[in-house]
């Protein structure tokens, strides 16, 4: 017997994301400061601002939507075919956790790498240039990008 979990979908998109939306709005204002003189410019927080508002509008249509006009589109979620996407989104998770423990190369060989055997792919050279690509977006983050990504456990030759 499989277990189904049915999802009404506009009824859910629109709850999650219009309590984000209105959660992101509150926390604007200790997230992004005004400068400290009035330049005549517009404000940074207007951009999220009014992508926050309409996320919040097209919520109350999805609402909308599934309450009063009963257009409704029911996904029903089956745990057994949707086990290999799970795994993958927790990788993902395991990923992000192991930039801080192990820095962002030794992580993203690690994590993609398996990822790409999970999903089949069985040719050396495929692993190569993963492994090329995690160490050129590393230092292409810290040489052009100014931004540097945990080192971890190569901080000592980074």
């Amino acid at each position: 017997m499989k277990k189904v979990i049915k999802i009404k979908t506009n009824l859910l998109a629109g709850i999650v994301m219009g309590v984000f939306s209105i959660l992101m709005m509150f926390a604007i204002p200790s997230q992004v400061r005004l400068p400290m003189w009035d330049s005549g410019a517009p404000s940074p927080r207007i951009i999220p601002g009014i992508c926050l508002v309409g996320m919040l509008i097209c919520s109350l249509v999805l609402l909308f939507q599934s309450l009063v006009l009963k257009k409704e589109h029911v996904y029903e979620f089956v745990w057994e075919n949707e086990r290999p996407e799970l795994i993958l989104i927790l990788a993902m998770i395991l990923f992000v956790i192991g930039i801080h423990f192990l820095g962002f190369i030794p992580s993203g060989i690690l994590v993609f790498c398996w990822m790409q055997w999970f999903e089949g792919e069985r040719k050396p050279a495929i692993y190569i240039y993963t492994i090329a690509m995690v160490i050129i977006v590393f230092f292409l983050f810290k040489n052009v990008f100014h931004i540097s990504l945990p080192a971890g456990l190569l901080e000592f030759i980074m």
